[in-house]
């Protein structure tokens, strides 16, 4: 009998047939330990035909199945992956589960609830109870599920090129120094965890000239000590939208990409919404340099360099102050005084608008605020602070303690940092989830100073430009993987806890901190724990720890409001020294400036390897796959240059080549450039996509900068994919906006534009069928055009990427898109978002013309598409007017890697995933209706009133789009319908949309508007 230990290979694969089975399958894992492994069982080399062990047999098809990385990483034993064989009882199969977590973006949460499937994370949608989310999410939580199914994640630890295990990094770094810690650093995200606060105290007893800092290129510390000049404290600034009447954003694009913008979003739309003619809305003056989210909702605008904004906000406050006299009891006159020269500085045709301004908020008074951006520099923030207390507006304005963590005298800045390492005091630095050689001012260099450390550690997802120049690298846990806890931006805690066990044996950055506190026994989950058992105490610890995670946050941890007053003194030094930043501003005719932004879809380059996010059409420019040089079209016809241009763009003795995009809206002599391009680690997706900016940002001049230059490149052009390449309406009645003040003098002035019309079509609904009617109705006046809603319809429908050439050639996929339309001037146009799918029409032009009946109309008013009977002729296509259908022209899926392997994990089940050459739109989510339906009939009742969440309407942070059955009058959605400004698109069509829109209203300040 053969022995049985030995599985000779021609019982398995003969000889050339094995060896190459185990070379293909080692090159497949990439990984050294495999490869070892499978020569190990190829005794004799190479044409030896010898046997394979039955344990090394069973070792190599394990790792196979498993996709095993380093075992060795880990702290105990990795899992076997086998089915299980009784279903566990919280699992059915085909129902979904919720779990609420956190995602932490600059160290502010937003709570979120994950949409499982036998466990595996699919969806994400907004926590209700949440304060940062209220329901809904914005474009990043909404990718964060495909970024954890990123197949280039970092697989295994290393130590210089070759594998490291857990246990080794444990022995190097757990252990006790004798320098007390002079010479470790660490350099994290900013952060609110209160678990990461206790672990950074654990370390400094333990190392206590350590030295921490946070570092985070999209975030400015210059509003903390804005509020340090006004009240003696860096206290943080809270807001209430929901009772401001007139609002005036200082370079503030609070509706998007500030902190709680999906909060904010929500508040401003609640006094945004006029629901009759008779009825009342909030106004909004904005002043910016490129056009944004909130910039578009404007009632006024004014489009100024960076280096105006400053001056404007003193003759803000000075004729708020000064000739309004709304001036706080404690501040002096005298106090005010070096406002005057500041407010000179303002462009003469600027002054009545400043006027009317201050006019319009001193009649608002306690309805009234004033915010500024972050990038703005710490006067600007004071002086908003004085005018928001002179306006008593306690209600709308307050201040609460900072809500992210600090190191206190341990804590330095990243240029701080780079000095020591030049000096040599720096032996080991450890980079927690910051991508620092990337994001670094150009002026630090910090990529090469890197090398000059002798230990480098670095925590990552990817291996990026920061893990290039560390020796140890350790694959960080994705946060749909973590444990943790987060604080909102108003202080309220969440705990963070995984929906699946880490794909690679990823580390949390409390388990690496745990380590040099010389405790690296412990897991996330049990540090955590242990550390709310230790605040919360008491014997109903476990009820309060179930119902945290159960909930997503943990109740009455907010921060109070700080009774703080304003400082005569602080106030007195801010005023003169915006006189100073006034008086050092160039003349507009003098020099181009610069305007950094992290960009809206990478946001500063962690999100470039996921191709939903690169492939999202910009909110304003809808450009997709790239950056570019945003230009005015006066500045570009000045300097010669038009869109596609190549051009370099030079400040400081740094240049960088880019492409330009002339941006209406764009202030005069300004060059906007977006952060997070230009990639050149290990994440192929994002490679070579794009510009690296941050090699022409410095430390002293983080956002904005003057003195830079702008060459063509004679011939050279760089191709953008822009998804819209027509703006104007062309007098089309499709995206409507009027004045309130017409609205109520001509409430039916969209009459025409909606009602039955002749119609040869026989009815579509036949009588008596007992299902609801469904449609959808969408506000244009608080759409801000953030995109949420398209990356929900993606993740939720399964829409594939299909890359920069398809955009090119108009190919894109997506079901909903958002036309953006610009009326007026195009230095200063006035702009209407309006998101567009398929309008379900009732009279639907597709129907009648598809050869194969595969776009059929349901008996509940869907207009649905049938794909295993289309054939791609695409008449459905040529005979839309609204042109929603998409038509698949490739197997997106074997074209681009990015939409197969892991990436297949995220896809909803109950969509199908459409072959090529197949007709595609939107459903109204009719998966989720059909679900409901089922529910309801399994309970013998009817369809609930909001039963059915479509994914936009979910996603949405403004409650734009409302849908659900037209039997259901209490709803929104049939309301709205009834508004007087509703109307239907192309209504001369006949095609009877169930989609209706409500005309945007815009609430103009009568003294600012032209005769």
């Amino acid at each position: 009998m053969a022995d049985r230990r030995q599985i000779p290979w021609s019982s398995a694969l003969d000889g050339k047939t094995g060896k190459a089975y185990w070379r293909s399958l080692a090159e497949l894992l990439e990984t050294p330990e495999l490869r070892e492994a499978a020569a190990q069982a190829l005794p004799g080399g190479e044409g030896d035909a010898g046997a394979v062990s039955r344990r090394t047999w069973l070792k190599l098809l394990g790792a196979s199945m498993a996709l095993a990385g380093v075992s060795g990483c880990n702290a105990k034993p990795a899992d076997k992956i086998v089915p299980y064989v009784t279903t566990p009882p919280e699992v059915t199969p085909g129902i979904l589960r919720y779990y609420a977590t956190s995602l932490e973006l600059d160290g502010f949460a937003t709570g979120i609830l994950v949409e499982n499937h036998e466990g595996r994370p699919t969806k994400v949608e907004g926590n209700p109870e949440h304060p940062a989310s209220l329901g809904s999410t914005g474009v990043y939580e909404q990718a964060s599920v495909l970024g954890l199914y990123d197949q280039h994640r970092a697989r295994a630890a290393r130590r210089g090129a070759a594998p490291a295990a857990w246990e080794a990094f444990v022995e190097q770094f757990g252990g006790a120094r004798d320098d007390r810690g002079a010479g470790l650093r660490f350099v994290l995200r900013p952060t609110g965890s209160p678990l990461t606060l206790d672990l950074i105290g654990r370390v400094l007893e333990r190392h206590p000239a350590a030295r921490f800092t946070f570092h985070a290129p999209a975030r400015s510390r210059d509003a903390a000590r804005g509020a340090e000049l006004a009240f003696g404290a860096p206290l943080q600034a809270q807001y209430d939208f929901r009772t401001a009447d007139v609002i005036l954003a200082l370079d503030a694009d609070f509706l998007a990409s500030m902190p709680f913008s999906v909060r904010y979003a929500r508040q401003f739309a609640e006094r945004r919404r006029v629901g009759s003619p008779t009825g009342t809305m909030s106004r909004l003056y904005v002043v910016e340099t490129g056009l944004s989210p909130t910039g578009s909702l404007a009632d006024h605008r004014l489009r100024r360099k960076p280096s105006e904004v400053p001056a404007f906000a003193a003759a803000i406050a000075a004729e708020l102050l000064l000739a309004g006299g709304a001036r706080p009891g404690s501040i002096p006159a005298d106090a005010l005084g070096a406002l005057e020269p500041a407010r000179a500085r303002v462009r003469a045709e600027d002054r009545p608008f400043v006027q009317a301004l201050a006019r319009d908020l001193a009649r608002g008074g306690a309805a009234s605020v004033v915010v500024v951006g972050e990038r703005q520099a710490p006067p600007v923030h004071a002086i908003a602070h004085l005018m928001n207390a002179a306006l008593r507006n306690d209600r709308a304005a307050w201040a609460t303690a900072g809500t992210l963590i600090t190191a206190g005298g341990a804590e330095q800045e990243l240029a701080a940092l780079a000095d020591e390492i030049r000096r040599g005091a720096v032996d080991t630095l450890v980079i927690l989830e910051n991508n620092v050689a990337y994001t670094a001012p150009a002026d630090i260099e910090l990529a090469t100073l890197l090398r000059a450390v002798r230990s480098r550690v670095y925590l990552g997802l990817y291996e990026d430009e920061t893990a290039a120049g560390c020796d140890w690298f350790v694959p960080a846990a994705h946060d749909l993987e973590a444990w943790g806890d987060a604080r909102a931006y108003d202080g309220t805690i969440s705990l963070i806890q995984p929906l699946i066990e880490p794909l690679f044996l990823g580390r949390t950055a409390s388990e690496v901190l745990t380590v040099f506190a010389g405790e690296p026994r412990r897991s996330a989950r049990e540090l955590l724990r242990e550390a709310w058992r230790a605040r919360r105490g008491g014997a109903d610890f476990d009820a309060f720890w179930e119902e945290a995670l159960r909930r997503g946050l943990v109740e009455g941890t907010a921060a109070p409001r700080e009774n703080a007053a304003l400082r005569p003194d602080g106030v007195a030094a801010a005023a003169a020294a915006l006189g100073q930043l006034a008086a050092a501003a160039p003349a507009p005719a003098d020099t181009l400036e610069i305007a950094f932004s992290v960009d809206a879809n990478v946001y500063d380059g962690r999100f470039a390897n996921n191709p939903w996010l690169l492939e999202l059409p910009d909110p304003i420019t809808k450009l997709t796959w790239d950056n570019a040089a945003l230009l005015s079209p006066e500045t570009a016809r000045a300097l010669g240059v038009e869109g596609e241009d190549m051009v370099d763009v030079e400040l400081g003795g740094r240049t960088i080549s880019i492409p330009v995009l002339v941006a209406p809206g764009h202030a005069d002599g300004t060059v906007s450039l977006q952060l997070g391009y230009g990639r050149s680690g290990a994440e192929s997706i994002a490679s070579g996509v794009g510009v690296d900016a941050y090699r022409l940002r410095t430390t002293d001049a983080p956002f904005f900068a003057a003195g830079a230059s702008v060459r063509k490149r004679p011939g050279e052009k760089h191709p953008l994919a822009l998804t819209q390449m027509h703006w104007s309406l062309h007098g089309r009645p499709v995206a409507l906006s009027v004045p309130l003040a017409v609205y109520r003098e001509h409430p039916d002035f969209t009459e025409a534009l909606k009602g039955p019309l002749p119609s040869l079509l026989p009815a579509v609904t036949p009588p008596g069928v007992p299902l609801g009617q469904w449609a959808m109705t969408i506000d244009l006046t608080i759409c801000t055009g953030c995109s949420a809603c398209v990356v929900a319809c993606q993740a939720e429908n399964n829409v594939l990427v299909v890359g920069k050439d398809a955009v090119l050639n108009s190919r894109e996929m997506h079901w909903l898109r958002i036309d953006t339309y610009y009326s007026g001037d195009p230095r200063d146009p006035g702009v209407v978002h309006q998101p567009m799918m398929c309008q379900h029409c009732e009279k639907a032009p597709c129907e009648y013309v598809c050869p194969v009946n595969a776009t059929t109309h349901s008996p509940d008013g869907l207009n649905e598409m049938t794909y295993n009977r289309c054939v791609g002729t695409r008449f459905c296509s040529n005979n839309c007017p609204y042109k929603v259908r998409r038509f698949n022209w490739f197997d997106y899926t074997e074209l681009h890697a990015y939409n197969d392997g892991l990436a297949r994990l995220q896809r909803n089940p109950d969509v199908t995933v459409r072959e090529r050459g197949v007709m595609e739109k939107c459903t109204y989510c009719v998966q989720r209706i059909r679900r409901a339906e089922i529910a309801a009939r399994i309970e013998q009742r009817e369809i609930r009133p909001g039963e059915v969440v479509t994914a936009c309407q979910q996603a949405c942070p403004t409650r734009a789009i409302q849908f659900g059955s037209l039997s259901h009058q209490e709803t929104e959605m049939v309301a709205w319908r009834g508004e007087p400004r509703s109307y239907v698109v192309l209504h001369d069509q006949g095609t009877r949309p169930r989609t209706m829109y409500l005309a945007r209203i815009n609430n103009e300040n009568p003294e600012l508007v032209k005769p």
